[in-house]
């Protein structure tokens, strides 16, 4: 018998001898997706071939790459500004958020630290003065907080925020009010004197003890230094704010405190304080018109009796406000206390930021274990520090992730083409994810489609290097990992070479080798045919016990499918392996799964179960609401989470303000402005003022107090103190009025005292005469601090500062500087009850509307605050994950069907694709996982990553031949292993985040992404198959003789099983026929295809005809015929 030569030893130019015996042929018709896919795997071939030669290259050049991109994890900035992440570039909150930032500076004008107060035993009052103890003694704790730094201590005094600071003439009165102002704290023991005990200003008298808030009596201190001081300002100012008594005149806690004050209601009598009854309607801070805390800041879970009287509550609110990094720093800039460390905006931020958490700190450990409440406390720091940790990678979890995916090289390796149409498919759905017009989630996607894109380049460049150097280490005998020492169990490396390429010519591809026999395939030019050649039956093995007659595509996909299979008998000895060993996913598909599942009951029962899924899906669908609230992204367990939930459920309170912008007259679009605060006003969110007070907006208090000037202006005209030349003798109010109604308005002429009697600065319709608007607004800004402060107007561009003295009346000082138009302005409102999604959506609308509505009027304005910066999103976050999926459909159909070039197998894994979709959506409703940008990103990620489950089986089943049940069997045999391979790897790489200390990491990306990976293995493996064994398209070549046009497929199923047997009227000799899917258009066949020697006849040659061998990305062994 003549054998062939050794295979490392085959000339290029190798052909078996000639028979004189004419082959047996199996021909089809030559396709489009044929062609195309044998070009692109000669394409794939030429790569590999060069890659193998210069795998040092490759790998040398690829780790070079990687290296340099790693230098850009040294300038990778990790944001935790919630801004910058959650509102959409470029749209409207974006522009209002520029706007606002370009008129006022980067910052709000004030941060707020809160402390919620809470029974232990759920449903307790704490309406009572034990309660409020307990309270006092953790918010003194908190405001008692001191931190070092810059060799400065730092306390409450120092940084907090206070409102309408007066500008007083006389310096010593001024320097006594800076010390002593108190800081903005919305308490409910502002009802009482110990609400003084948090305020940490004091000042120096001679002959009188610390002045303190404890123990101050305004109206008495002015009595004592009228004799020293021109006070009569200070004191009309005091009495507008109705400051009155300030803390002394309010009831103590406890009366028999020896510190309580004799003038406090309730220190004679010694009776506490009936606390339900003190607190109803709110507290007010040391101003009673400036300063007034609502009911629902202060107190949540509120109950009340029939007549609306408060009877109980179950937590307490207090809220410290602290100045902004760019409010302390100009406060202290220039300082003597400051003038030494070089004093900046970023050391300013650092000193806020250690008293935010020093005050978190102290104030949760303010009371004991065993108390009967309990404090909970937050600031925006410590948000930014959840935000800081929610962002940490860690190391430990990656490098275990790295370790349990160890396999997912050997799953890609085994496969060919779809590598490149799952890849594709993936960066197409990250592209498309972002199109979620959030810019994290925008960021995520487009890193994750780089990261695809990526592992495309290294799994088709760099590990085919690695697999080289494996090969040699092969090639040399030498152990795995421990290269120094020799394998007893290598084999001879099989010596592939690529072929010169002519000119015009399509590149071969790679001969598929088995331990059988050989296949060869060519086109025959004159009839456009594949054609298969196939030895005599004398060379086929006979089968062995195997019921198929083969090895139907073996699994076996290392690099030792490379390796040479004819061994001596000591190797064959020394390295066989055990039976057990033998069985592996494929043998399961072929002997217990397919055959199950292709059983026409089964198919009913998948095509049952999994309409009955779908259907629980849609109802699932109906079940998801929109929304993320913070306590879901706060690691449950923590204080910080408590805090979160206590305010969500008795605190929801959102501070938000109606911003006016430039663009339009203010002073003539009064009646406008008044309609839009109307409208604003009457929406169910919006939390009224007391029916007792108005509504505390700027416009509202600058009427407000030209009506008052008004009205003292017209005493004291009546009463003779203010003449038409004079006002010295009349009140201070009455002084102001008369420098205002003497205004013109015209730079030429600015005075007319003939208007003192024939104007009025309001008129009868309650507006201001256009002419004294600017001019009363800088007048107004200069002699009512409290009430600007209290109306958070935040004007920009900011009126002029102006003096008043009521004794100087030369014509500069008459002469009033009129502001400049304005461009900024703002009403502040409340928002409550905001507890879904679909409250804030509505309150968003609604506030739109009355926007939308005032800019119908000339007036332009918007909302701000939280609720239109975080919540904005989901007015179109489901129409945008709509677009966004259907897009990525449309693009995965048109991707599966240009590679494929078969639009029926694509209109098939599209219909996979969706149902994965919309059951993943619907279990996301069962389990209660809300929908907001993060979830939208897996959903349409999702389309994306189903295709990895599909597409193997849709190209397995196009590629083979046969009956549809047979090519669904042949394409499950095949696809199992990798396809599971690739669910368990990704599966043990999500496992590392089960570990997560947040929750948030565990629902919305653990949960969602395994509920994922297990809806794509059941519907990749389970719906696909039936689907296909029943709508699955034609096959693109049918196996037939050449001299019969008898088509030979398998015989049909008995009893609707599936038949594994061989076709009557296939010959025996083709029972071990095992080949790929082959189209090759030049010859001559690849060196290093083996023949066994199965008898002592010549070896076979096939015809003198262009011939060779390629493979699909189905290179298995089988006796499921594929050819090309």
């Amino acid at each position: 018998m003549a054998r062939p030569p050794p295979l490392q030893e085959l000339p290029p130019g190798y052909t078996p001898p000639a028979r004189a015996a004419s082959p047996q042929i199996l021909a089809g018709s030559l396709k489009s997706p044929l062609w195309l896919r044998a070009y692109f795997q000669g394409l794939l071939f030429s790569l590999g071939c060069g890659i193998q030669r210069h795998c040092g290259k490759v790998l040398f050049l690829g780790l070079l790459a990687f290296g340099a991109l790693a230098l850009g994890l040294r300038v990778a900035i990790i944001e935790t500004d919630l801004e910058q992440l959650w509102v959409e570039v470029g749209s409207r909150v974006s522009q209002e958020l520029h706007y606002t930032k370009e008129k006022l500076g980067e910052e709000a004008a004030y941060t707020s630290q809160m402390l919620i107060q809470t029974p232990r035993q759920e449903g307790e009052n704490v309406l009572t003065p034990e309660a409020l103890d307990l309270h006092l003694q953790a918010a003194l704790t908190a405001s008692k907080v001191q931190v070092s730094l810059y060799g400065k201590s730092w306390d409450l005094n120092k940084i907090c925020y206070k409102s309408g600071i007066p500008l007083i003439e006389n310096g010593m009165i001024e320097r006594m009010i800076e010390k002593l102002f108190p800081c903005v704290i919305l308490t409910p023991l502002d009802c009482f004197w110990e609400g003084a005990k948090l305020q940490g200003g004091s000042a120096y008298l001679p002959g009188r003890p610390d002045i303190q808030w404890t123990n101050l009596d305004p109206e008495q201190l002015l009595e004592e230094l009228g004799p020293f001081a021109s006070l009569e300002g200070f004191r009309e100012l005091l009495d507008k704010a109705q400051v009155g008594q300030a803390y002394v005149g309010r009831p103590c806690l406890h009366p028999d405190d020896l510190h309580c004050p004799p003038s406090a209601p309730n220190h004679r009598s010694k009776q506490a304080p009936k606390v339900a009854q003190e607190l109803s309607g709110g507290c007010h801070g040391f101003s009673h018109k400036f300063m007034h805390w609502q009911e629902e800041l202060l107190l949540g879970g509120i109950a009340r009796d029939p007549q609306g009287q408060l009877l109980r509550a179950e937590a307490l609110q207090s809220t410290f406000l602290l100045m902004s990094p760019r409010q302390l720093y100009e406060h202290f800039r220039g300082d003597y206390q400051t003038h030494d460390i070089g004093w900046s905006e970023e050391q300013a931020g650092t000193v806020l930021q250690a008293w935010q958490r020093r005050f978190v700190q102290l104030a949760q450990e303010a009371l004991p274990q065993n108390s009967s409440q309990q404090i909970h406390a937050f600031s925006s720091t410590t948000l930014d520090d959840i935000l800081h940790a929610f962002s940490e990678v860690s190391a430990a979890r990656v490098v275990g992730g790295y370790l349990l995916m160890e396999r997912t090289g050997e799953c890609l390796q085994r496969t060919g083409t779809s590598v490149a149409l799952t890849s594709i498919n993936h960066m197409v759905a990250f592209f498309m994810a972002a199109l979620v017009p959030i810019p994290a989630l925008r960021a995520f996607s487009l890193q994750a489609a780089i990261v695809v894109g990526c592992n495309f380049a290294a799994v088709m460049l760099v590990f085919p290097a690695v697999l080289s150097l494996d090969l040699h280490r092969r090639h040399c005998q030498r152990l795995d990992v421990l290269c120094c020492f020799s394998s007893p169990c290598s084999a001879r490396v099989i010596q592939i070479l690529p072929q010169e390429l002519g000119d015009r010519t399509v590149p071969m591809g790679i001969a598929h080798l088995t331990a059988t026999v050989q296949a060869f395939a060519h086109c025959e030019a004159s009839s456009q045919h594949v054609v298969t050649i196939l030895p005599p039956r004398a060379h086929l093995v006979p089968p062995p016990s195997d019921p198929l007659g083969s090895e139907l595509f073996s699994p076996g996909g290392s690099t030792r499918d490379l390796l040479g299979q004819e061994e001596g008998p000591r190797q064959k000895a020394a390295c066989s392996s055990l039976p057990c060993a033998r069985w592996n996913l494929a043998h399961f598909a072929r002997y217990q799964f397919a055959p199950l599942l292709l059983q026409s009951h089964s198919k009913a029962v998948v095509l049952a179960l999994f309409g009955g899924l779908l259907g629980l899906s849609l109802y699932g669908a109906t079940l998801v609401q929109d929304g993320l609230a913070l306590t879901d992204v706060v690691p449950r367990g923590t204080k910080e989470h408590d805090f979160l939930s206590a305010q969500l459920r008795y605190f929801s309170l959102y501070e938000v303000a109606l911003v006016t912008q430039g663009g339009f007259d203010y002073a003539h679009s009064q009646r406008a402005l008044f309609d839009l605060h109307q409208r604003f006003s009457s929406l169910k969110a919006v939390l009224p003022p007391p029916a007792a007070r108005a509504p505390r907006t700027w416009l509202h208090y600058y009427r407000n107090w030209l009506q008052g000037i008004q009205a003292a202006f017209d005493q004291d005209w009546a009463s003779g103190r203010i003449s038409r030349h004079s006002c010295r003798n009349g009140s201070e109010d009455g002084a102001l009025a008369y420098k205002l109604l003497i205004q013109t308005g015209d730079a030429r002429e600015p005075l007319d005292f003939s208007q003192l009697t024939t104007r009025k600065l309001v008129d009868k319709d309650g507006l201001i005469p256009p002419e004294l608007f600017y001019v009363g607004l800088t007048m107004w800004v200069s002699s009512d601090p409290l009430g600007l402060a209290a109306s958070q107007a935040n004007f920009y561009p900011p009126p002029p500062e102006w003096l008043h003295d009521k004794y100087d009346t030369t014509g500069e000082n008459l002469r009033i500087p009129a502001a400049q138009p304005l461009e900024f302005a703002q009403f502040p409102f409340l928002l409550r009850g905001l507890q879904k999604t679909a409250d804030f959506v509505e309150a968003i609308e609604g506030a739109r509307a009355a926007c939308a509505e005032a800019g119908r009027a000339g007036v332009r304005a918007y909302p701000s605050g939280s609720p239109f910066l975080f919540w904005e999103q989901y007015l179109g976050l489901r129409r945008s994950f709509l677009l966004a999926v259907c897009i990525l459909l449309v693009c995965t159909f048109l991707v599966c069907a240009l590679l494929l070039l078969n639009p029926w197998t694509a209109g098939l894994i599209v219909l996979v694709l969706a149902m994965m979709t919309v059951e993943l959506f619907g279990i996301m409703g069962f389990l209660g996982i809300k929908l907001s940008a993060i979830p939208v990103v897996i959903l349409v990620a999702s389309v994306g990553i189903g295709v990895e489950f599909t597409v193997h089986v849709a190209l397995g089943f196009l590629t083979t031949q046969g009956s549809r049940n047979l090519r669904a069997a042949c394409a499950l045999e095949h696809t199992l292993a990798p396809v599971t391979d690739g669910a368990v790897s990704t599966l043990l790489g999500l496992l590392m985040l089960a570990g997560s200390n947040f929750d948030f990491i565990i629902r919305y990306f653990f949960v969602v992404l395994t509920v994922l990976t297990l809806l794509g293995l059941l519907h990749g493996l389970v719906l696909l198959p039936v689907l296909l064994s029943i709508l699955g398209p034609p096959p693109e070549v049918v196996q037939m003789y050449k001299e019969s046009p008898e088509v030979l497929s398998p015989p049909a199923p008995r009893e609707g099983g599936l038949s594994w047997g061989l076709s009557p009227t296939l010959p025996q000799s083709f029972a071990r026929v095992t080949t790929s899917m082959t189209v090759a258009l030049h010859p001559p066949p690849l060196p290093g295809a083996y023949i066994h020697p199965a008898s002592d006849e010549p070896t076979w040659s096939p015809v003198a005809t262009p011939a060779a061998s390629g493979s699909s990305n189905l290179s298995s062994r089988g006796p499921c015929p594929a050819t090309g």
